[in-house]
């Protein structure tokens, strides 16, 4: 029974997702760049959640012949970071950042499309890709509350879009790297029960704070458009 609730669960975790696209979507044209890559990103992540559910059903696994679908885990992972990288880009303007994020990118597309090939057939979770995802989430976000830190312009904090998506990556990246550091010793050690509830449970909760972080963001954004706070370099000059 508890097994039937929890696959309930994480199935419902395509609904904020797609919540967030629909809001997006509607809003596109009054958006700023980073939060129209930040719908982007919504809409690539509802179309993943379909597919994965697809390939979970009984089409997937009797028609297509399909039997795990851990084998989209690098190419999803590519599609998030590259979108949530170009709309931090957007949010930071550091021309640091940019200089070196196309080679940031490259590296790790490779290192995830070299992980995908070496594993092709195997329906296996690569703990070191999660964890790579989730350091690089995490230093999005914390380049993201440095700057609010040092700037320290932002009036209104909780009115900030990006404050919320940084909190929600930051609660996922840090929830989904414990998980993952002590996925095998779970799987190795732990009951089936203990394993679906971590799993399939507290794991789910980490995407449902991200996915409603994004609806919120999304919500909140001012109508016209979101640009980054002004620096001493961009005031105008008396």
């Amino acid at each position: 029974m508890l097994q039937e609730y929890l696959l309930y669960f994480a199935r419902l975790t395509i609904v904020p997702v797609v919540v967030a696209s629909v809001i997006g979507l509607v809003r596109y044209r009054q958006l700023a760049p980073s939060l129209r890559y930040l719908t982007l990103l919504a809409c690539f992540d509802s179309l993943m959640e379909l597919t994965t559910s697809l390939l979970q059903s009984s089409f997937g696994r009797e028609v297509l012949g399909i039997k795990s679908n851990l084998f989209l885990f690098p190419f999803i992972s590519i599609g998030e970071i590259v979108l949530l990288a170009l709309a931090y880009r957007q949010v930071l303007q550091s021309a640091i950042f940019s200089k070196i994020l196309p080679w940031l990118l490259g590296l790790f597309t490779t290192y995830a499309l070299v992980v995908s090939f070496s594993q092709f057939g195997l329906a296996r979770y690569t703990v070191g890709l999660a964890i790579v995802v989730n350091l690089l989430m995490l230093g999005l976000a914390g380049l993201y509350f440095r700057k609010l830190l040092n700037e320290l312009q932002v009036e209104h904090l909780l009115h900030e879009p990006f404050f919320w998506v940084s909190a929600g990556l930051a609660a996922y990246g840090l929830g989904n790297s414990l998980i993952s550091l002590f996925s095998n010793y779970l799987i190795t050690h732990c009951s089936v029960k203990l394993q679906f509830i971590i799993l399939w449970g507290v794991r789910n909760v980490f995407n449902y704070l991200l996915y409603l972080a994004y609806c919120w963001a999304l919500w909140i954004a001012p109508a016209k458009d979101y640009a980054a706070p002004a620096t001493a370099s961009t005031l105008p000059r008396a």
